[in-house]
């Protein structure tokens, strides 16, 4: 028997989908494979997704998966790539729920709120964004039935209609998958497939109508009460909401048993609409005309239910209402779901409507913005180009890689083209994939990893010797001396792709010059074997090493003479660095990577990696946490590989750097005793206040110059606004600053300006109002400037009409009194008939601009 022991890594443990994964690589073979979770004791065989999800297996929990039987050396290796590779990253496309509190808008809302609408639910955020229309109620029963679908107690019968109705079911969802784009979709999908395909599912119906004679109706009734009571008991609410899926399969096997109920009839969508439902499943939201669906309107529904994440991933604006609520919703009504602060709106009044035309154009907006900063490449605040790139297994991996905002592929893993199968792939095989590698970068650079065997890899091909400790053993370059034609035949491949694109080879596990001399020697052999037989490809190709040893990381210098290019393999270095091995659960604490002297390290390794002038890239876990960029980008790193899924976060969080405070940031921490103290400098030094973000697509707007004056930009000014009310003019500002990266979420500070302004009206007279807030959602003091088209009153008792507004927005990190002398000295300036005359009459953003900083200069 083997065993692999690990420690659950997703924090919403062992749920449906990473569980059908587990199960679809453990029915590839005929070995016995058991999960065993040493917290709580439980066991479950890895074929059935239903016994793995019951497992209760939570974030961080000991685990050990016992393989054991035919192929089980088989099984073995392709679960410890899933465990090290793919289950990490399980639930990294899943839609997060909304950031802000859900509900929060019902503690408070802004004046504008008060007036027009007939009714205000606030309720729990499921999927952020506005949407507007007229409400369909879905009214269904929840109820299965109990007669027998063959028309009498006929058990053999029954149980054929049962496998005939699951074939139908299977068909469907199948069709289903291939029609679907979403990714997410598909999962779940998938996953509903893995609970109809599961052992323990099917077996318990088919004893229930052949050994207990029950209807096929009571048999699936029973079977998903059996398994609802196991998932309920979960101390997780993610592994709880998974009841939802049980009960989705239930009624579509149901319908295939007893015919659609007119009481589940989907409802027709001909135009913008609110489905206004007390429960709704996965594949009833897929089934819906998603053309007019505007927005949901659902009973009490977890943020983490499947129906929830279809939800955002969908982009359809979603909110939870208690049932009560629901009930007073009348067909047909006109219906705003706001799925930022949690709130159901009837009837909005025409002032309302306008408020909410705005917030959706602002986050029309911010979309944009986030797309596009995804797409660029990714700098620093001082403007340090880095190149951000993603790690792939095959060429099918490209496409998404390149959706995400992927400079480069920094790692194409090429062993993956020779596990699981009796042979090697031959050239021409091999050809094939890195030539479609080639055509999908269109220009952009892919680096691929020559052959990285032994270890936790092993080919049942090459007979490779066993090993007590394979980790440091037989492996990667130290076995191309051996294996000369193997590698030959996979450069020779690269060569030929190589004449049609950027490819660039890396060879892992180096640890001496002579190894790399290996590496050329057979490159060079493998293009003259090319020549003889007049097959085109690459004159020249350049040869790069993996940083994964101690000995190369403290040698590069000395490798430079034979290396074009470095890149830090962050997993291994750490593990090898520390002598810790990083698949025992008993030593992850030992594991981490902010080990002061691992950071003295990795400063070392850019230094000489500067000084032989050699690019630099790190391909390991670490590259792909926002949370550790600061000290990356302090090392030098000229490129960061990561999964893709990851690059968008980290893309965003680059602008937000300075190289000179990350390279200070990086020997501070060296310093460190442990890494608990590095820990806290580097929390420190994330939540402070973020520089001023450039928004794509204003390259003609400058960035203030630095020396104070960062306080305010031209993008953060509107001239000519069609805004006509004090709370259109603040919730314009507010966004405006959310825009720019400014504050974190616009509503937050909207509230604490309004709060302020129901305190103390701050129009100041002479045609301008200063409002102002102080919120935790304020990254840097800002000041945001607005003009509108047509003078407004800002409040009923205001003696004269408003012209310009200046906000003021002030974080909530203790310098009160820094921020009172702001708002003072622009008060004083808005006394000057010189300042508000040339303020109201600017004709461009610079010229106000260039106004406001002189105001704040001299005042």
């Amino acid at each position: 028997m083997i065993e692999i022991p690990f420690t659950f890594p997703l924090a919403n443990g062992l749920h449906a989908r990473p569980a059908s994964q587990l199960q679809e690589i453990c029915l590839r073979f005929t070995a016995t494979i058991l999960l065993r979770n040493n917290r709580n004791r439980n066991r479950a065989d890895a074929r059935s997704i239903l016994e793995l999800v019951a497992s209760n297996t939570l974030n961080n929990d000991p685990c050990l998966l016992e393989i054991s039987g035919p192929q089980q050396d088989e099984a073995a290796r392709a679960l410890r790539i899933f465990l090290s590779r793919e289950l990490p990253l399980a639930d990294d496309d899943m839609p997060q729920p909304a950031s802000a509190p859900a509900g929060r808008g019902a503690d408070w809302l802004p004046p504008v709120f008060h007036d027009g609408a007939t009714r205000i639910w606030p309720g729990l955020t499921i999927a952020p964004g506005i949407g507007r229309g007229r409400a369909v109620l879905w009214q269904k029963t929840a109820t299965l039935p109990q007669r027998f679908a063959a028309g009498k107690n006929d058990a053999k019968r029954e149980l054929k209609l049962f496998k005939k109705a699951c074939l139908e079911v299977e068909s469907d969802l199948q069709k289903n998958a291939a029609a679907c784009r979403e990714r997410n979709a598909v999962a779940i999908i998938k996953a509903h497939l893995a609970i109809l395909a599961d052992p323990g599912f099917r077996e318990r119906i088919n004893d229930g109508i052949t050994g207990r004679n029950k209807s096929a109706g009571q048999a699936i009734a029973e079977t998903t009460a059996h398994y609802t009571r196991i998932l309920e008991k979960s101390s997780s609410i993610y592994l709880q909401e998974r009841v939802g899926d049980l009960e989705d399969l239930a009624f579509q096997l149901v319908e295939k048993l007893y015919g659609p109920s007119p009481a589940k009839a989907r409802p027709s969508l001909h135009a913008p609409c609110i489905v206004v439902a007390a429960t709704l499943n996965p594949s009833e939201l897929l089934g819906l005309e998603r053309r007019h669906l505007r927005g949901l309107v659902l009973g009490p529904i977890g943020l983490t239910s499947h129906t929830a994440i279809l939800a955002r991933s969908f982009g359809i604006p979603a909110v939870s209402l208690p049932l009560a609520g629901l009930a007073r919703i009348g067909a047909g009504s006109e219906i705003l779901v706001d799925g930022r602060r949690g709130l159901v709106i009837q009837k909005p009044g025409p002032g309302l409507k306008r408020y909410y035309r705005l917030e959706a154009t602002m986050l029309r907006r911010l979309a944009r913005r986030r797309t596009v900063l995804k797409m660029r490449p990714a700098q620093t605040h001082d403007r340090l180009r880095i190149e951000i790139a993603a790690n792939v297994d095959s060429a099918a991996e490209l496409e998404p890689a390149w959706r995400n905002g992927a400079d480069a592929v920094g790692l194409f893993r090429s062993e993956t083209l020779f596990l699981e199968r009796d042979a090697p792939p031959g050239e021409d095989e091999q050809f094939a994939a890195y030539s479609r590698a080639v055509r999908s970068a269109k220009g952009r650079t892919v680096i691929i990893r020559t052959l990285d065997i032994g270890g936790d890899k092993r080919l049942p091909y090459l007979a490779l010797p066993p090993e007590e400790n394979p980790y440091l053993g037989f492996r990667a370059v130290r076995c191309y001396g051996e294996h000369g034609e193997l590698i030959r035949c996979q450069l020779r491949a690269i060569l030929r792709a190589a004449a049609h694109g950027r490819l660039k080879v890396m060879v892992p596990m180096v640890t001496s010059l002579e190894e790399v001399r290996l590496a050329r020697s057979l490159l060079a052999e493998a293009a003259a074997e090319l020549r003889a037989r007049k097959i085109p490809h690459a004159a020249k190709l350049e040869v790069g090493i993996m940083v994964e040893t101690p000995a190369a990381a403290l040698s590069l210098e000395s490798l430079a003479r034979e290396a074009d290019f470095f890149s830090v393999g962050s997993n291994d270095l750490l593990q090898y660095f520390l002598a810790v091995d990083r698949g025992n659960p008993k030593l992850e604490n030992l594991y981490d990577p902010l080990h002061p002297a691992f950071l003295r390290l990795l400063e070392g390794v850019g230094a000489q990696a500067r000084g032989a002038k050699r690019w630099l890239g790190i391909c390991g876990e670490m590259a792909g946490n926002p949370e550790f960029l600061p000290l990356l980008v302090g090392a030098g790193f000229d490129e960061l590989s990561m999964a893709p899924q990851r690059i968008a976060a980290v893309k965003e969080r680059m602008g937000e750097l300075d190289s000179g405070e990350c390279r200070a940031l990086l020997q501070r921490s060296g310093r460190c005793t442990d890494a608990g103290e590095v820990r806290r400098l580097l929390d420190e030094f994330n939540g402070r206040a973020a520089p001023i973000i450039r928004s794509p697509g204003a390259d003609s707007i400058g960035l203030p110059p630095e020396g104070g004056a960062a306080i305010i930009a031209a993008e953060w000014v509107s001239l000519e606004s069609p805004i006509r009310t004090p709370g259109e003019a603040i919730k314009e500002l507010c966004g405006l600053l959310e825009l720019a990266g400014r504050v974190s979420d616009a509503s937050a500070l909207e509230e604490a300006v309004w709060k302020r302004e129901t305190t103390f009206a701050t129009d100041l007279g002479f045609g301008f109002a200063l409002p102002h807030g102080k919120a935790a959602a304020v990254k840097a003091a800002s000041i945001a400037f607005l003009r509108p088209r047509r003078p407004m009153r800002w409040g009923k008792a205001a003696d004269s009409a408003v012209r310009a507004v200046l906000l003021i927005a002030i974080p909530d990190n203790g310098k009160e009194q820094e921020h009172l002398r702001l708002i003072a000295g622009l008060s004083r300036r808005l006394m000057n008939d010189d300042f508000r005359e040339m303020l109201l009459t600017a004709k461009d953003r610079e010229t106000v601009l260039a106004v406001v900083r002189a105001g704040i200069t001299s005042g």
